[in-house]
């Protein structure tokens, strides 16, 4: 009997430490329940913050979010569940502008793309919702493209063939980008100096053809 409570106090003094290793007196691991031991209910719309302040704090639990044979942890639940087919980290020659340019300029994620990298609002959670404020460790979009989310040729410029040498343009962006658009070129604001034909009601969603940034029915 006492063999038996040594080993029960043993266990239940290790989990404590292994929670209080994971408390927020440790501000790189993650947030858990001390009773569930499970992560906020908010978690999966916040959790790529702590992932890019501290990438190595999710192995334990999720294991490998680079490789998908490794990945799954303790709890068997991968990064690659959600993250596919190359978990949440960029491919192989990312830098590539034919690559990661690309990927700015077609259509937007929806919930069913399981967070994909696709539209420029995937860039943001990293680079900056503003392109310019990070977090963690990655860097500024800015950093690299002085006028990013914005392509070469210059924006404005008539459209050419995206290729190993440019950047979409303008023409070239899908319209499920206007979000991003807005952020910045909402009609009437300072950058942006055409005044829609048929300006939209208050609160209309961003649109590129709707009157909340340039254009109306298409043009």
């Amino acid at each position: 009997m006492r063999k038996r409570l040594t080993v029960g106090t043993f266990l239940a003094a290790a989990a404590t430490l292994l929670f209080l290793g994971c408390s927020s007196s440790n501000s790189s691991a993650p947030t858990l329940s001390p009773t569930s031991g499970q992560h906020p209910a908010t978690w999966v719309q916040t959790h790529w913050q702590d992932y890019t302040k501290a990438p190595n704090s999710c192995v334990p639990c999720h294991g490998s979010a680079q490789d998908p044979a490794a990945a799954g942890g303790t709890s068997q639940v991968s990064c690659f569940g959600c993250h596919h087919p190359k978990g949440p980290n960029h491919p192989a020659n990312w830098a590539d502008r034919a690559q990661h340019g690309r990927i700015g300029a077609q259509a937007a994620a929806t919930a069913g793309d399981n967070l994909n990298m696709m539209g420029f609002a995937s860039c943001t959670p990293c680079h900056g919702a503003d392109y310019n404020t990070p977090i963690g460790a990655a860097p500024s979009c800015l950093s690299c493209h002085p006028q990013a989310p914005h392509g070469t040729p210059p924006w404005g410029a008539t459209p050419t063939p995206v290729d190993s040498t440019t950047h979409a343009s303008h023409d070239q962006t899908d319209v499920s980008n206007a979000p991003e658009c807005f952020k910045c070129h909402a009609a009437g604001s300072p950058n942006n100096s055409i005044t829609p034909k048929t300006p939209a009601a208050p609160n209309t969603p961003p649109g590129c053809f709707n009157g909340t940034l340039c254009h109306t029915n298409s043009f």
